[in-house]
């Protein structure tokens, strides 16, 4: 009895393994500036990892895409794309480049993990209806990402072009890339950015009813700041440097030293 017991844990832990490994997609590239990951249509929050390896990691964080009894012998059928994943995500590569398509119907409740080389590039876009919380961490190159929802990135160096409708956007700056300008614009959210302490850079902020907050002083700037409208100031920061423009409609700025 003993021995038949022990038998059926072993097949248990067994499907249990398979699960979690069909719950799993990893995608080889090189960890370099000319990767570049292009993610659509996720639904729920979305965390996003950068790391030192070489491959995109997406692993479920919970859900199932088990079909009902009627649908045996046949396959999911989605119209934004085939699943070739196992988990309801198109994918497609293209030498150092990839795209991630998810093709859920909005209301399945599904949410998704990623873990990325930190050298890659991304661009992500979420759309309304489907996309919840996006959290960005540990990210080396470009970020372009348009959102309905808020928006959290931490230990990144841009460049940075980053939209929101109805959330707010938070950016903890490890140093400036000095590739590119840097955009951070919210509907009705704040905007929440912290800026190493030596970041040289060309300072545009603006926000139509909100206010403006800094612990950086800005002082001995005061005759080189324009006004611009009602709520918008133009500035530099140690010299000047790499545009950064912060812009909200409806919410406040904050910029901090770090």
């Amino acid at each position: 009895m003993k021995k038949m017991k022990y038998i059926l844990s072993l097949i248990v832990l067994a499907a249990a393994v398979q699960w979690a490994s069909a719950q799993e997609l990893k995608v080889a590239v090189e960890n370099n500036k000319e990767a570049k990951l292009t993610i659509t249509n996720f639904t729920g929050d979305l965390p996003i990892e950068g790391y030192s390896g070489n491959e995109i990691i997406v692993t479920v964080s919970h859900g199932h895409f088990e079909a009902p009894e009627k649908a045996k012998g046949l396959k999911p059928v989605y119209g934004g794309g085939v699943d070739n994943t196992g988990i309801g995500l198109a994918m497609e590569k293209n030498g150092n480049s990839v795209t991630l398509n998810c093709l859920l119907p909005f209301g399945q409740d599904v949410g998704y993990r990623l873990k990325v080389p930190e050298n890659i590039a991304l661009k992500i876009e979420r759309d309304c209806p489907r996309g919840g919380e996006t959290t960005i961490s540990n990210i080396k190159n470009e970020i372009e990402l348009k959102s309905c929802q808020e928006v959290n990135l931490k230990n990144v160096t841009g460049p940075l072009v980053i939209n929101t409708i109805s959330g707010g956007i938070s950016v903890v700056f490890t140093e400036i890339s000095k590739d590119k300008p840097i955009s951070l614009a919210a509907v009705s959210g704040d905007v929440d950015v912290t800026l190493p302490a030596k970041s040289a850079v060309d300072l545009e902020l603006s926000t139509i009813s909100g206010n403006m907050y800094s612990d950086f002083d800005l002082s001995s700037t005061y005759k080189d700041m324009r006004r611009v409208g009602g709520g918008s100031i133009k500035t530099q920061l140690n010299g000047g440097g790499t545009s950064l423009k912060l812009r909200a409609i409806s919410g406040n700025i904050y910029l901090r030293k770090g």
